[in-house]
C-alpha cells in the first residue's frame, strides 16, 4: 500500500478513536455511579490485556527484552495519566478539566524537541497553539478561579499523555521492529495490574451492574480500550506524534457533540468558534509539518514498515 494512503487510513482510524472516546465520556460518567474509579479502570485494562494475550499467545514467546522495557515504561505513563485524570475530574469542573487535558496537544512538539534536540518547526508550533486555543474556548465555562488540586492532577495527566505519545513514537524509531499488538498488550497489562491492585487495597468490592452498566462497561472495554489502543499504536507507527495528538484531541469536540445530542447540552458561539480553531490547528499542522531527516539526509522509515 502506498505510504500516503497508509497515512490517510491511519488518520481516519485516529479520528474514529476520537469519536468513540467522545462517546465514552457519557458512558463513563454514568458508569461511575455504579463502579468505583480504580476498579473501573483497572478491570477493563486487565481484561483487554488478557484478550490480547490469548490472541497473540503463539507470538508472546518471540518478545524480546526490548518489548518489556518499552511496554512497561509506556504502560506506567498511561496508568499515571488515567489514574490522575479520573481523580482530577472528581475534584474540578468538567470545563476546566477538558481545557487542562488539552494542554497535552501543545506539550508534544516541545517534549519531542527536548527528546530529539531537533528544531521545532513553525507548522506544528502554530497548529498546536491553535488547537490549544480552540480547546480553551471549547471548554471554557465563563470563569477561571485558579488551579486547585484537581486541576493539578489533570495537568499531570496531560503531561503523561504527551510524554506517552512521544515515547511511543521514539520506540517505533528503534532498529528493532515493533509489533503493535504485543506492544499494546504489555501497556494495557501494566495499567490493569497496577490499578486493580490499588482498587483491592483502597476501594470497596464492586457491586452488580445494571443492564445499562454492562453495556457501558463492555463498550469502554472493547471499543474505548482494546480496539482504540491497538489502532492508535498501529497508526502511530505510520503517522507523526503531533498529528496523533491533534487528531485525538478532537475527542473533546465529539464529547460535547454527543452531550448536545443525548443530553441537550447548549451550543454557544464560544464553543462553536473554539471547535473551528481546533480544526484549523490540525489543518495547519498537516500542511506545514515535514518529516525530520537522519544525519545522512534521508528520512528514516519506521522499522515496522520495512
Amino acid at each position: 500500500m502506498h505510504v500516503s494512503r497508509k497515512r490517510l487510513l491511519a488518520d481516519l482510524s485516529l479520528l474514529g478513536i476520537a469519536i468513540s472516546w467522545g462517546y465514552t465520556f457519557i458512558l463513563a460518567k454514568d458508569l461511575l455511579a455504579e463502579m468505583t474509579p480504580l476498579f473501573f479502570t483497572g478491570s477493563r485494562f486487565l481484561v483487554a490485556a488478557l484478550i490480547l494475550a490469548i490472541w497473540q499467545w503463539k507470538r508472546i514467546k518471540e518478545m524480546t527484552p526490548f518489548y518489556w522495557k518499552a511496554g512497561i515504561f509506556s504502560g506506567f505513563l498511561l496508568c499515571l495519566a488515567y489514574t490522575a485524570q479520573i481523580y482530577g475530574i472528581d475534584l474540578t469542573t468538567p470545563g476546566k478539566a477538558g481545557m487542562i487535558t488539552g494542554t497535552a496537544v501543545v506539550m508534544v512538539p516541545f517534549l519531542y524537541f527536548l527528546w530529539s534536540r531537533k528544531p521545532i518547526q513553525k507548522g506544528p508550533i502554530l497548529g498546536s497553539l491553535c488547537a490549544f486555543l480552540g480547546l480553551c474556548l471549547f471548554s471554557w465555562d465563563g470563569s477561571f478561579e485558579g488551579m486547585n488540586s484537581g486541576d493539578l492532577l489533570v495537568l499531570l495527566c496531560a503531561l503523561c499523555f504527551a510524554t506517552h505519545t512521544v515515547y511511543v513514537d521514539r520506540t517505533y524509531e528503534k532498529e528493532e521492529p515493533v509489533n503493535p499488538l504485543l506492544f499494546a498488550m504489555v501497556q494495557l497489562a501494566v495499567v490493569g495490574v497496577v490499578d486493580t491492585v490499588l482498587a483491592l487495597i483502597l476501594e470497596p468490592a464492586p457491586k452488580q451492574l445494571s443492564a445499562y452498566g454492562w453495556y457501558a462497561y463492555l463498550f469502554e472495554l472493547v471499543i474505548g480500550t482494546l480496539i482504540a489502543y491497538i489502532v492508535q499504536l498501529r497508526a502511530q507507527s505510520i503517522t507523526t506524534p503531533i498529528r496523533v495528538s491533534l487528531l485525538l484531541s478532537l475527542e473533546s469536540v465529539f464529547a460535547f457533540g454527543f452531550s448536545w445530542m443525548l443530553w441537550g447540552e447548549p451550543v454557544t458561539m464560544t464553543i462553536l468558534f473554539g471547535g473551528i480553531i481546533l480544526l484549523a490547528g490540525i489543518y495547519i499542522t498537516e500542511i506545514y509539518n515535514k518529516p525530520y531527516p537522519n544525519d545522512d539526509g534521508h528520512v528514516k522509515k519506521n522499522p515496522i514498515e520495512t
